[in-house]
This record gives C-alpha cells, sequence and structure tokens, in this order.
C-alpha cells in the first residue's frame, strides 16, 4: 500500500495513539517508523494515569518491553492501520499541501494528511559521557533529512533538551533535539500552519512530557482529524 488517508510518521505514544483512533474511525491510516523494534518503546514506565481509551490503558502490564511487544501487536491487527518501518526524509508537497512522504529509501507514501509526530529524533544528538551520536534515542537513528527538508519549507525551531536517568541496560544520558517554534503550530486543531494538511503532536511541538500526556495527545488528534477528501 502506498495510498492513506492519513500517514501517521512516527510511532511513539503519541502517533501509536493517532494512528489507531484514526483507523479506529473507519480511515486507511499508515504508521511509519524508523524501526519497527522501537514501536511505543518507553525508556521508563508511565508516570500517572493512563488516558481512558487509549492503547496505553489497554495494554500496560507495568513493564515497558511487555508493552511495546502488546502494543505493536495491538497496532497490527487494528483494521485499516498499516504499520511499516521506513526512514521519512522529506515531504510529498502539492499545492502548498502535505500529501505524502519520499522515504530514504526512494519510495513515495500518499496521503490525505500527514501527522508528524517524530518526538525527539528532529536534529537530535544523544550524550552519554563522551559519546556523541545522532540518534532521537538510545540506540534510535536521528531524522536529519526531514529537518533539512522543514527548513527549506521555511518552518523554523526551538532547542529542546531532556534527560534520562541509568538503567540496568544503558548509562543515563541526554537528547538535544528540535521542535516545531512558538507560532508555527495551532494547539486548538493540531495543525501546522505554513502547509495545509499537515499536522503534529507530542513531543516535536510541545517539547518533553511524561508518556501519559503524549498518549493523550495522540489520541485527542485521533479523535479529531479530519483529512481533506478530493473532489
Amino acid at each position: 500500500m502506498n495510498e492513506f488517508d492519513v500517514l501517521v510518521v512516527g510511532a511513539g505514544p503519541s502517533g501509536a495513539e493517532a494512528a489507531r483512533a484514526l483507523a479506529r474511525r473507519g480511515l486507511a491510516v499508515g504508521l511509519v517508523s524508523n524501526s519497527l523494534d522501537s514501536v511505543y518503546r518507553l525508556e521508563e514506565a508511565p508516570a500517572g494515569e493512563a488516558p481512558a481509551g487509549s492503547l496505553l490503558a489497554e495494554v500496560w502490564s507495568g513493564d515497558p518491553w511487555t508493552l511495546h511487544r502488546r502494543a505493536k501487536y495491538a497496532l497490527e491487527a487494528t483494521a485499516g492501520l498499516h504499520l511499516f518501518q521506513s526512514a521519512v526524509a522529506e515531504l510529498l508537497v502539492e499545492r502548498g499541501e502535505a500529501r505524502g512522504v519520499h522515504t530514504w529509501e526512494g519510495l513515495a507514501y500518499h496521503a490525505g494528511a500527514v501527522v508528524l509526530a517524530v518526538g525527539s529524533f528532529l536534529g537530535a544528538e544523544l550524550r552519554s559521557g563522551e559519546l556523541r551520536e545522532a540518534a532521537g534515542r538510545w540506540g534510535e537513528a536521528a531524522y536529519p533529512e526531514l529537518l533539512e527538508n522543514l527548513r527549506e519549507l521555511g518552518f523554523s525551531f526551538s532547542p529542546e533538551v531532556f534527560r534520562v536517568a541509568a538503567s540496568t541496560s544503558r548509562p543515563a544520558y541526554e537528547v538535544r533535539f528540535q521542535r516545531f517554534a512558538a507560532g508555527e503550530w495551532d494547539a486548538g486543531s493540531g495543525r501546522l500552519k505554513r502547509l495545509g494538511r499537515l499536522y503534529a503532536v507530542g513531543q516535536v511541538v510541545t517539547g518533553h512530557a511524561p508518556a501519559t500526556a503524549r498518549a493523550a495527545a495522540g489520541l485527542w488528534l485521533g479523535n479529531r482529524l479530519e483529512p481533506a477528501v478530493d473532489s
């Protein structure tokens, strides 16, 4: 498949919740992730109560790895939702509207609307001790081409940073990334203002937030977004 009603870029809490909510409304949804091994991946247990009706509330069992596995299975089992792995390099723009994406692999995917839910992966640099790596999370590559493309389209950005405590499997680290600058995004609709049919949700517009808040934001957008219908 390469034609969707909505294409969601990023399968963290915001993107996964938005994609599933959209598909449950009967829309054809593409959910694209840099890595299927990191779908709904959390570095730590979510704080606070999971939003009612969310995938997080449905599959959380107290263990982040089990959450990833169960969430991926639930997304793949959702009618109308196509989950696939690819590195998005740029937006496909037609007449001032986002109409899909081009990938690093050279493929084009078309959609009636595009949602950017790329979290901490735009212009990301992960730092841990002497380590410096272009990654939006431990072991996961960033989106350098997409950031460059968005800047060429006129979008501006603000720097953001978040820190993750050490665990038994990795040291503490921080990620410095770019989020859309204030004024680029309309919080009331979730739309990015410079292009039609382009939306954003989660850390890429609000900065770092708890997983429960990111899940709630994705669920909110997925329940209200109305993709344009071509005449």
